[in-house]
């Protein structure tokens, strides 16, 4: 190896001239070629160029890992090369891999330019990674810092030229923004005009809303100090425009359905409310002007005022019902001798205590008032009451109705006369009405409550976990589940098949949602089969009661074991009770059993540990029963027919029998009888080593 190393260092000193040269004109023949290449093509030269600088680079920054393998890890040459190699490798292939994945997505027009870009997906980042690691590396072994600089810039400039050349044509839009970018620092600082971008008014207008309403919020309840509040509210309403108040005034209306759905009974703030435009006035009445009735023509006159806001702030105001009334027929007579026609309309003159009647109609029998249309059907006066308001302690409000805004009829309508009278009038104003024929109106739809149609703005009310609808979609869904399943089932409700029955019973109740159907099936089966679940839904009086199991099924049996198991540990306990207390208090343990079963067997389990004959032998359960216990201790002679054998070949075993030995085997308490055992074991091996 080191021959021929001197070999090439000869030939590079003596011919090194040469072969540069060479190079030289070779390098510019293939850019004189390319260059014709491209013109004959009509393709550009900018991936190749790019491609050859990409790879140079890489050849840079693969020179800095050579270096670090052999010199810093001291690695051979063939791991060297593995080294450098893995990470140029990696960083090709991904860049390969985000290139295809830009121009799979994206989407192209006849001509072949792009209409919408793509994107190059995770592969991006990975590229991104892995050139930023290996610059990172490079740098960390370079000696001055110009080339700790160098060897970091390399790999990233090729990044990011790849990165330039391929979304040349333009990017997709992205899907999120940095909330703390600087532009958007500096426009909610003030130092920043958002001129044309979209982005930067909307986030404005946003925050703005965002202030006013908090802003109200803190002057409503009187925060300290009111007075900053109140200016700072004051300085927002100057500028805010139109569709700002509007959208202010809706989320505080929003907010205050929403704490009067979630927090009932509490202190309500006034909320402001955008009143709509008064309608027309009322059509005038002409009547002959009389000297005694001055104020009542004024006030017949004088048009409707709109309708003043409640003080409450609330948005809803309430409206005395329109009471219909039967013309006088007096009035009636009096208007059809009329003898001075004023305008092409009769007046009459002023005879009668009632206030002037104005009559007005449609001029399109289509677009008939509501007035007019329920006046038909009584076929007399309309007297519109004055609208009256309830403020927030319950005081009604006066206020004004407005009147239909429909135009007068140009046709000639008699005119009931206006009455002297010293008494003030009433401020009921009669109509007349022509009768309209009236369409029958199609049937409304079932009004829907305020809690369960009120926009929360996150969830409709329904939805909402113990609401009486979601209540109602529960007890549906109860019923189903019940059709669906009965206790012969429940050894085959495994997980597939309650998946099944979810997905099955979901569209059906789709309110609640497939998850909620799916725990709610859980549960069910649970506690069908009488395993008590802590639920985290407050249904748990849609949930079944515990199915009985049938005699001699693998459940009967189960639940037998169980009801042992709890009245063994009640026993062991040491206190005596009665057999009908224990089995109401161990009936919970066995919610599958009926509850003789429980009591015979619990009374049948009690004789037998007294060492009685209980008549549960004849049962089922009588190998679940214990073993009498006589009263009696058991005499030496019984405890060596039983473990006298063992004793025996402990003590040939290990040469010795202590007390302790004897107790533990024979279960024994009392230590004179267990030294007599003892001796007794002693004496018969000495007499079997004798013999």
């Amino acid at each position: 190896m080191k021959q021929f190393n001197d070999l090439i260092a000869d030939f590079w000193r003596d011919y090194a001239a040469l072969v540069l040269l060479a190079g030289g004109v070779l390098g510019v023949v293939l850019l004189i070629s390319f260059a014709i290449w491209a013109k004959r093509s009509r393709k550009p030269l900018r991936p190749i160029a790019l491609a050859f600088s990409m790879n140079l680079a890489l050849l840079l920054n693969a020179e800095g890992m050579w270096v670090i393998a052999i010199d810093q890890l001291k690695l051979p040459a063939i791991f060297a090369v593995l080294v450098f190699a893995v990470f140029e490798i990696c960083f090709l292939t991904a860049t390969s891999l985000a290139a295809e994945q830009y121009r799979r997505t994206s989407v192209y027009a006849p001509d072949g330019t792009i209409v919408t870009p793509g994107h190059p997906g995770a592969m991006l980042w990975i590229a991104a990674l892995i050139a930023g690691l290996s610059g990172v590396i490079v740098a960390s072994n370079a000696v001055t810092f110009t080339e700790k600089l160098l060897r970091l810039a390399v790999p990233c400039m090729i990044f990011l030229m790849w990165w330039a050349a391929l979304t040349a044509a333009g990017q997709r839009v992205r899907r999120g923004r940095f909330a703390y970018s600087p532009r958007r620092l500096a426009e909610r600082w003030g130092w920043l005009i958002p001129d044309d971008d979209p982005d930067l008014v909307r986030m404005a207008a946003e925050r703005q809303v965002r202030r006013m309403v908090v802003n109200y919020h803190r002057v409503s309840a009187g925060r300290f100090p009111k007075p900053w509040w109140r200016s700072r509210l004051l300085k927002d309403a100057r500028t805010a425009g139109e569709p700002v108040v509007d959208e202010v005034i809706e989320q505080l209306s929003r907010i205050q359905r929403v704490m009067d759905l979630l927090v009932p009974g509490a202190v309500r703030i006034s909320v402001p409310v955008r009143t709509p435009a008064a309608p027309a006035a009322a059509a005038p009445v002409l009547a002959a002007p009389s000297e005694s009735s001055p104020d009542v023509l004024a006030r017949v006159l004088a048009p409707v005022s709109p309708p003043a806001p409640a003080p409450s702030g609330q948005a809803v105001q309430f409206v005395e019902p329109v009471q219909f009334v039967q013309p006088s027929p007096s009035a009636a007579d009096v208007a059809a001798e009329s003898p001075a026609p004023v305008n092409g309309r009769a007046v009459a003159p002023v005879a009668s205590e009632e206030p002037a009647p104005v009559p007005i109609e449609s001029a399109d029998p289509r677009r008939a008032t509501v007035a007019e249309r329920a006046a038909a059907a009584g076929g007399g006066v309309l007297p519109i009451p004055a609208q009256r308001g309830i403020d927030r302690d319950g005081v009604a409000a006066p206020g004004a109705v407005p009147v239909s805004p429909s135009p007068v009829a140009p046709t000639s309508v008699p005119l009931a006369p206006v009455a002297p009278s010293s008494t003030p009038a009433s401020p009921v104003a009669p109509v007349p009405v022509s009768p309209v024929p009236v369409s029958p109106a199609p049937a409304a739809p079932a009004p829907v409550p305020s809690w369960a149609s009120t926009p929360t703005g996150a969830r409709p009310a329904v939805s909402i976990a113990g609401s009486p609808w979601w209540r109602l979609a529960v007890d549906r869904l109860s019923k189903m589940v019940a059709e669906e399943i009965t206790p012969e089932d429940l050894p085959e409700m495994n997980y597939m098949r309650r998946t099944e029955l979810a997905r099955k019973l979901a569209p059906r109740v789709q309110e609640l949602g497939e998850g909620v159907v799916r725990t709610f099936i859980n549960e069910y089966i649970s506690e069908l089969d009488g395993e008590h679940v802590e639920s985290a839904y407050p249904w748990r009086d849609f949930l079944p009661a515990p199915a009985l199991a049938q005699p001699g099924s693998e459940a009967w049996h189960n639940a037998l074991l169980d009801l042992r198991t709890a009245l063994e540990e009640e026993l062991g306990e040491g206190q005596p009770l009665d057999p009908e207390e224990l089995a109401d208090l161990l009936a919970p343990s066995a919610p599958r059993l009926d509850d003789a079963t429980i009591r015979r067997f619990i009374g049948d389990y009690v004789l037998a540990l007294s060492g009685m004959t209980a008549p549960g032998n004849a049962q089922p359960w009588a190998e679940l029963l214990p073993r009498p216990q006589s009263v009696r201790p058991a005499s030496d002679d019984e405890l060596l027919e039983m473990h006298g054998a063992e004793l025996f070949e402990h003590l040939r075993s290990t040469g010795r029998l202590s007390r302790y030995k004897v107790q533990a085997v024979t279960g024994i308490k009392s230590r004179v009888q267990a030294d007599r055992i003892k001796s007794i074991i002693e004496e018969r091996a000495a007499e079997t080593a004798t013999a």
